[in-house]
Order: structure tokens, then C-alpha cells, then sequence
């Protein structure tokens, strides 16, 4: 005969409210009518098979129970890690475009420090292309006079 064990878990009971007290009470009026169709033969059968029959019935119904209260921890654990899968996703989502707006920023930064160089350069090679002109021009004059 196979012997089963009543699982211990750490699941509250369903009430009258709770989203699966109508699978609990399914399974529970399920089991009722087997119950019930089984007492017309009740009288053929021993009292032992009765016996035998509704023990095996109530660890059934025991299953049934635990079954639905752990799919539905498992909803919510499922759910719990949905929202958290999200928040995660959207924390990752905003330390990207901060990271983004830094670089940016950075870019903005470096390009204008760029530009800056880039035009004291020309500035100083406008400056000296003049001083070179004047000196050519002073050259040209020494020889002249010379």
C-alpha cells in the first residue's frame, strides 16, 4: 500500500476572499460528489474499504489544497519577481542615459576645449605670418638702401 505524507508548508489557509478559495472549493465539491457516489455502494462494501476510501480522499483533498496554495505562492512570487525584473530594468535604463548625458557633456567639453587651441593656434600663426611679413619687409628695405 502506498503511504503519503501530509506536506508541511508555511502557506496561510484560503478564506472566503482569497483568490483561490474557488479552486479550493472545486476540489472540495469534487471530492464531495465522489464521496457521495461512493455511499450508494457503501452498503456492498466493507466498512473498512469506506474507511480506506475516505482516508485516501482527505490526503487527495490535502493535496489538492497544498497544490493550489503553492501555485499561488508561486503567483506571487512570480509576480513579485516580474516588478522586480522592471524596476531593475528601468534603474538600468536611467543609469544609461545619465552615463549618456555625462558623455555628452564630456564631449561638449573636450570639442569646445578643442576649438578653443585650434583658434589661439591660428592666431598665433596669423601673428606670426605678420611678424614674418614685417621682417621680410625690413629685408627688403635694408637691401634696398644698402
Amino acid at each position: 500500500m502506498i503511504t503519503l505524507k501530509p506536506v508541511q508548508n508555511s502557506f496561510s489557509r484560503p478564506t472566503k476572499h482569497s483568490p483561490i478559495w474557488s479552486r479550493f472549493s472545486n476540489t472540495k465539491s469534487s471530492i464531495l460528489r465522489l464521496c457521495k457516489s461512493n455511499d450508494s455502494d457503501s452498503q456492498a462494501s466493507s466498512p473498512e474499504g469506506d474507511a480506506q476510501k475516505q482516508e485516501l480522499l482527505a490526503k487527495i483533498a490535502m493535496l489538492q489544497t497544498q497544490k493550489v496554495r503553492l501555485t499561488d505562492y508561486l503567483d506571487e512570487r512570480s509576480a513579485y519577481l516580474t516588478q522586480f525584473a522592471e524596476e531593475a530594468n528601468s534603474e538600468f535604463d536611467k543609469i544609461g542615459e545619465d552615463a549618456l548625458k555625462g558623455l555628452d557633456e564630456v564631449d561638449a567639453r573636450i570639442t569646445a576645449n578643442i576649438e578653443s587651441q585650434m583658434q589661439d593656434f591660428e592666431e598665433s600663426a596669423e601673428s606670426n605670418r605678420d611678424e614674418i611679413q614685417e621682417n621680410e619687409n625690413k629685408l627688403e628695405e635694408f637691401r634696398r638702401s644698402n
